[in-house]
């Protein structure tokens, strides 16, 4: 019957229909595929109906996208990312070797993830690092002079170590700065973005991380914000000079100066500042994800990210696991109910606008006069600020797929000392944050009287910790050694009161002592108690008892939500660390915090004894030295040293700066020695001109000085923040050149006589001498070979590459074959090397034919040969800081009698906060007292006791005190695992837009790179030297 064409029809119409349904789908839902979005876009910018047919799923979502998504608040089209800076600003405070290598090592990674800021990113960010150092300088005993430290001694010798990894070559661009607040060493990194170390000087303004944030927003929101927006304002540059690079009559912007100029295109919620530690390890996909949170949603006034605490140790197990329970639970939980109270910062990303509105930065400088400021602004500076943020309406996110690496305290001391100040902080933070709870909620949609009643409960579960543990000993006590309730709560109740009396009545350092000696009993007393609990289920065959369920509920939850952190699944092995260690971190460090909350002092990293410093520094070799059965001590101080360097002198010519400079830096110490042997030559001013590194260094200094004009300014006031713009400043010009067509050698040659004069701080030329090191003829080799290689990279030019490398080797082998390897040339024979490097390569590129690369290999040369730059600070910038430090910055000199008050203020504070703890923890430990005295047939809650099979075996006489407390705990951790399950998704939706959209890491295409190199940005703005003049 269905061969027949009259029943065929139907079917061949039906089937028709649903291919010109399916084409007509199709054609209307064809631009859903070519639309451009942007990553974790908003549900309700994507979707006509918030709803779906569930039924029908995928045609829904089709047929529900929006044709064409409306235009974001900053941004001309949506189809593009809005362009942003970010400041990375580190603050560094006696960090080590090895954790400074961390932090610079990310900062070189995001420079290579960047690329030439001259070209388009996908991303669409700019950014600066900045690095500021306290405590960076110290005075020298013996002649007073005011140097840098050892610290900073070891960051310049990072830097150079981690530019030699990068581009296997010394820094090229170094300049040295004088500033208000100490000095400031500037770098390029290799593909040209600006690295900043300011180096505070704590005797010029106030030291400690907090005042080291103010410095910085100030200075990049407010002074930076400020120029970029009045280009008018910006400090006039010499074109002739090093300010603008002229090179065959073009000129070039710095990057310093490039970077200020895209910042006038950029609005200050677009501009993010990455408040970082000085050990701080992170790499660009991490700060990518934090910059789309606060892109993308306009209330989001900070970010961060993941935190893992590195290092060896048990104190370090046990804070891996801390760490993972508080960002997979706990934070999550703030992030998806309210916001998150404490964005830390050693990882944070801040908007700009947010920063600078009203009641944050201005109330953030706020000087502590008072006990309680003091526990609350100076002891969690990052947890106050966030609180300032929430309490003004912006909201605080969490980014799990952000992780970042930071150094924890690997001894016990130091972990105390560091909890010593968070404990008290973030409970005077969390209550100013409760007290204003009604006006917070007003003020701020993320934050409503549900978070913030959730916020009391964990703070009420955080008072009652010691009170819980105490009762947890007990019932451990109880179930161990088969005493009775009563009995078993007052034996666990006497080490937490011996511990306070130890407190109140012994240093710190013994309290801590103690508090090792006690935590490492109770984790003894906690492994007992869990095997025994453990072997118990397993005797009665339940585990359906309140600790049993309790116990198998918490193991289950933390497995499951390790499961869901796949890359972070192994922390679970720290669990068991965690949980015996649960009296030290629960009781004994609560007891200490509270009794200690009078110790305003930052407890770790803390400054080493002038006098040890300088005695290790007087020391040039230090061995010991074993030989057979002999052991020998080899040490060689300053003063030997120079007995030796006479001779050394006299046979190695007058071209070892090396040696010279130790003779020169010596000079006092030998003089002020009575011993005859050890005496040095004194070395007078008229052989210091003669003598070769000094007269090196002040030609490489007069070369490299690069002075901006000098104005006379009148009647100039400059606001600190960008929001006072309608400050007058009127500049006249008393620079005067001679004729347009004068030669450049002409100029320079009078203005080196100029220069010369201008005197410049002790620390300048011992941290110029360390740069100038590259000038060595051993380094120069080097840097010269890495150079050519590192600018013509492209495999194209593998060839010509080669050959430059080594015919100019050659010539420069030839030209330096009577240097030593130490050697430092001076100016007249690097101008004379240079022609000749100069001539050669240009002669090798003709017969390569490959002239269009002469420009850069020419500037290659330049590079590898500049020498280091010491330049004056701009007079309006000079002002603007000389300003800010009087307004905010000066360094505090309390009186005594204000030492005293804020002494007694502390201990009332101390005392106050002890005794509410107490009393709140003896309540709850006597109310469950007297309910054991009573006796479990009088007061309890009866539960049935259920066997493996089911039946009905007995029942579990329990307090209700206890169970009350037990299901709130419970009930907490349920809570925050649901927040998490929901924060995961979240989560995985971001990671997945981002890998879809990751950078394609491609060798940079160098063959057709710009022949012209005047600089051609995003923004289209020619620019020649008329633009500098006023």
């Amino acid at each position: 019957m269905l061969n027949s064409h009259y029943f065929q029809w139907p079917f061949v119409m039906l089937a028709l229909e649903g291919v010109c349904m399916w084409a007509g789908f199709v054609t209307c839902t064809y631009y859903v595929w070519k639309i451009k979005v942007q990553r974790i876009e908003r549900t309700s910018q994507l979707f006509v109906r918030r709803l779906y047919e569930s039924a029908f799923i995928d045609l829904s979502l089709l047929l529900n996208t929006k044709m064409k998504l409306p235009k974001a608040q900053t941004n001309e089209s949506q189809d593009e990312l809005q362009s942003v800076v970010i400041y990375l600003c580190a603050t560094m405070w006696h960090e080590t070797y090895d954790e400074m290598l961390k932090i610079l090592t990310s900062m070189f990674r995001l420079d290579r993830y960047r690329g030439d800021p001259k070209e388009e990113h996908k991303d669409s960010f700019d950014f600066e690092c900045h690095i500021l150092v306290d405590d960076a300088f110290m005075t020298e005993k013996e002649t007073q002079k005011r140097l840098v430290n050892e610290y900073v001694e070891d960051l310049i010798h990072v830097v150079t170590e981690v530019y030699r990894v990068f581009t296997n070559k010394e820094p090229d661009d170094v300049s040295i700065i004088e500033t208000p607040y100490g000095g400031r060493l500037m770098f390029v990194l290799p593909e040209g973005n600006m690295l900043y170390v300011h180096l505070k000087d704590k005797q010029l303004i106030r030291n400690k991380k907090r005042w080291s944030q103010i410095m910085y927003m100030y200075y990049l929101l407010g002074w930076k914000g400020y120029i970029s927006k009045n280009p008018q304002k910006m400090p006039r540059m010499d074109t002739s000079r090093e300010s603008l690079i002229s090179m065959d009559g073009e000129i070039f912007l710095l990057p310093q100066f490039d970077n200020d100029n895209k910042r006038r295109f950029i609005s200050d919620d677009n501009t993010y500042i990455l408040a970082l530690d000085g050990d701080t390890d992170f790499h660009p996909k991490a700060v990518v994800l934090l910059v789309d949170r606060l892109r993308m949603y306009y209330n989001v006034g900070a970010a961060c990210g993941r935190i893992h605490p590195t290092g060896m140790g048990p104190m370090v197990w046990y804070q891996k696991f801390e760490y993972a329970v508080g960002h997979w639970l706990q934070k999550t939980a703030e992030h998806v109910f309210g916001s998150v109270l404490c964005s830390p910062g050693c990882f944070s990303l801040f908007r700009g606008s947010a920063l600078m509105d009203d009641n944050v930065l201005k109330k953030y400088t706020t000087t502590a006069t008072r006990g309680a400021e003091y526990v609350q602004y100076d002891q969690g500076e990052d947890r106050w600020l966030c609180t300032l943020l929430l309490q003004q309406g912006w909201r605080v996110e969490y980014n799990a797929a952000s992780d970042a690496y930071t150094n924890s305290p690997q001894e016990f001391k130091e972990f105390y000392n560091q909890r010593r100040r968070w404990g008290p902080s973030t409970l005077a933070n969390t209550l100013d944050l409760l007290h204003s709870g009604s006006e917070t909620v007003k003020r701020n949609q993320s934050i409503s009287r549900i978070y913030i009643f959730y916020q009391m409960f964990t703070v009420g579960s955080s008072i009652l910790g010691p009170a819980s543990v105490t009762l947890m000993i007990a019932g451990a006590i109880q179930f161990i050694f088969k005493m009775d309730g009563a009995i078993s709560i007052i034996v666990s109740c006497v080490p937490p009161v011996f511990y306070i009396i130890i407190c109140f009545a012994t240093k710190a350092n013994t309290q801590i002592t103690i508090a090792a000696i006690m935590s490492v009993l109770y984790a003894f007393l906690m492994t007992a108690s869990f095997f025994s609990i453990i072997g118990d289920m397993v005797v009665q065959g339940t585990f359906l008892t309140p600790t049993g369920v309790f116990l198998v509920s918490m193991a289950i939850m933390y497995v499951v939500t390790a499961i869901l952190h796949p890359q972070e699944c192994g922390l679970i092995i720290y669990g068991l660390m965690y949980f015996i260690c649960i009296p030290s971190g629960y009781l004994l460090l609560i007891i200490y915090s509270l009794v200690n909350m009078n110790n305003v002092s930052w407890g770790t990293r803390e400054s080493k004894e002038e006098g040890e410093e300088k005695k290790s520094k007087s020391i040039v070799c230090d061995k010991d030295c074993r030989l057979c059965c002999w052991d020998m001590k080899i040490q060689i101080t300053n003063e030997a040293e120079n007995a030796m360097l006479q001779q050394i002198v006299g046979l190695a010519g007058q071209k070892s700066p090396l040696l010279q400079l130790t003779n020169r830096e010596t000079q006092p110490q030998a003089a002020s020695n009575p011993e005859p042997q050890a005496k040095p030559e004194t070395i007078t001013k008229k052989d210091e001109v003669k003598n070769p590194p000094a007269d090196i260094n002040k030609k490489a200094a007069s070369k490299d000085l690069n002075f901006s004009t000098i104005h006379d300014h009148k009647d100039e006031e400059r606001s600190i923040t960008s929001h006072s713009s309608d400050s007058s400043n009127s500049s006249d010009a008393s620079h005067s050149s001679d004729s347009s067509d004068q030669d450049d050698d002409d100029f320079m040659n009078g203005d080196l006589e100029d220069m010369e004069d201008i005197p410049v701080k002790d620390w300048v030329e011992p941290v110029k001498t360390e740069f100038l090191k590259k000038l060595t003829y051993f380094n120069m080799k080097r840097n010269l070979q890495a150079q050519i290689r590192y600018t013509l990279r492209h495999k194209n030019q593998d060839d010509v590459c080669e050959d430059l490398v080594l015919m100019l080797t050659d010539t420069l082998n030839i030209k330096l074959s009577k240097a030593k390897p130490e050697d430092i040339l001076e100016q007249a024979e690097l101008d004379e090397l240079q022609h000749e490097l100069t001539n050669q390569a240009r002669h090798i590129l003709k017969n390569n034919k490959m002239m269009k690369l002469e420009k850069r290999v020419k500037r290659a040369i330049e590079k590898t040969l500049s020498a280091p730059q010491v330049q004056r600070l701009d007079e309006s910038e000079k002002d603007f800081w000389d300003k800010l430090i009087e307004r905010y910055l000066t360094p505090i000199s309390d009186s005594k009698e204000h030492k005293e008050r804020v002494s007694k203020e502390l201990r009332s504070l101390r005392n106050k906060a002890v005794f509410l703890y107490f009393i709140i923890n003896v309540l709850w430990v006597v109310a469950t007292f007297f309910l054991q005295l009573i006796g479990n047939d009088i007061i309890s809650i009866r539960i049935p006791k259920y066997s493996p099979d089911g039946n009905i075996t007995g029942e579990l006489k329990v307090e209700p005190l206890s169970l009350m407390f037990l299901f709130s705990f419970a009930i907490l951790l349920l809570v925050q695992f649901i927040a998490m399950l929901y924060h995961r998704v979240y989560t995985l939706i971001h990671v997945v837009s981002y890998r879809g959209t990751e950078k394609n890491y491609k060798e940079r295409d160098l063959e057709d790179e710009e022949e012209d190199p005047a600089i051609e940005n995003q923004y289209a703005i020619s620019i020649s030297s008329e633009d500098f003049q006023l």
